[in-house]
């Protein structure tokens, strides 16, 4: 009686049969059963929604992080804060604030997706890793959390390609978007965030330059630091704006890069 009251809800309930409820629940019950056939036909359920289950983990954490940060963090239960070498780049858009006074809300958050949208795809061409947006602010790393050693290289080649975006979107726009770029090298550490809302995140005082370096930038320029110059001067050209004040900084060596050698 118990193996056909089993073989009837297998046949009727196959989607209920999923990861944890099964694996938690269901194991004893599995090893009660004595008929071989309605054993394996049920082990064959648990292990296809199963795996199931393990796919949708694994998207929604490449939703959330980093490819490398979400297999780390699945294979070992968690991800060790480290080090790293890397390019930071930051954006925000000149006059935003006026430009949320003429916009409608909802046709300005559509717009923002749209430029964001597409300089994501921006930082991907160039194995870059997108950080966060806060308001117009978008933030991105190069070498992180992969290293790479010419990460000073692709996060300026991502800036350019982000200003190209902002060519074609602005000649077709009713309402011009111009950005600023400030982009520097040096080190971060970088881990995951959160619990609830995990985030691959980075610290550090490099990463306070590297906003500085947005912040006291130019519309539709990139503003980049000594220490990238340094990283990137056999590749582009650049414009040297010797010391500039930087907000709660030393005066800081600046340069802005105005096209490939």
């Amino acid at each position: 009686m118990k193996n056909k009251i089993l073989s009837e809800w297998i046949t009727s309930h196959p989607d209920d049969i999923s990861g944890n409820v099964l694996l938690e629940n269901n194991l004893e019950a599995l090893a009660t059963i004595d008929d071989d056939a309605l054993q394996k036909r049920f082990l064959k359920n648990l292990i296809q929604n199963y795996v199931l289950l393990e796919k949708k983990v694994d998207s929604l954490l490449k939703n959330i992080l980093p490819e490398a940060v979400a297999e780390e963090l699945k294979i070992q239960g968690h991800f060790q804060p480290r080090p790293y070498n890397c390019t930071i780049l930051f954006t925000d858009f000149v006059g935003f604030t006026a430009l949320s006074e003429v916009m409608e809300k909802t046709v300005l958050l559509e717009t923002l997706d749209m430029i964001f949208t597409e300089f994501d795809i921006n930082i991907n061409k160039f194995r870059g890793t997108k950080i966060k947006t806060v308001g117009d602010a978008y933030m991105a790393i190069f070498g992180a959390p992969i290293p790479c050693e010419n990460h000073a290289r692709k996060a300026i080649q991502a800036a350019f390609a982000m200003l190209k975006s902002m060519e074609k979107f602005n000649s077709a726009s009713q309402y011009p978007f111009h950005m600023r770029v400030g982009i520097h090298s040096g080190q971060v550490m970088g881990g995951v965030v959160g619990k609830e809302r995990m985030q691959f995140d980075v610290f550090g005082d490099d990463v306070n330059i590297a906003s500085r370096f947005e912040s006291s930038g130019k519309k539709d320029k990139i503003n980049v630091s000594e220490t990238t110059h340094r990283l990137a001067e056999n590749y582009f050209k650049f414009e040297n704006r010797g010391l500039i004040a930087l907000k709660n900084k030393k005066k800081m060596h600046a340069y802005f890069a105005v096209g490939e050698k």
